[in-house]
This record gives structure tokens, sequence and C-alpha cells, in this order.
């Protein structure tokens, strides 16, 4: 869907989308190779955040009518 975005915007919103995005499965495997449930809930709540960032930059790509 980003390479769909404005040239100027690879290496801003395109590239935050793709790093927030990319890191919610990274960092739920990560924990899931942890010791413990507390490290393992750390890991999702790190994974949550960037859900929601990655939410958070859809809309704002949304509002910029880069995506519909």
């Amino acid at each position: 869907m980003t390479s769909h975005f404005p040239k100027e915007e690879t290496y801003n919103l395109t590239s935050q989308i793709r790093r927030a995005s990319s890191s919610i499965p990274t960092n739920i495997s990560e924990g899931c190779g942890r010791n413990s449930d507390k490290e393992f809930n750390q890991f999702l709540n790190i994974a949550l955040g960037s859900a929601n960032e990655t939410e958070y930059l859809l809309i704002l790509s949304r509002d910029l009518h880069y995506i519909i």
C-alpha cells in the first residue's frame, strides 16, 4: 500500500509505517522466546504500542488522501 505514496514520503511516513507494522509480530515472537510471563507481557505491551502507532499512521495517511 505504501508503494503508492508520494515519493517525498519514502523516508518519512512510508518508512514509519513499515517499521511500526513489522515490529508488531517481531516483538510478539521475541516475547515468546522469553523465560517468564512477565517478560512476555512486556513484549506484548511493546507490540501493542507499535499497533497503536501503525493505526495512527494509517489514519494520518487517509487524512492526507494517500489511502482511501
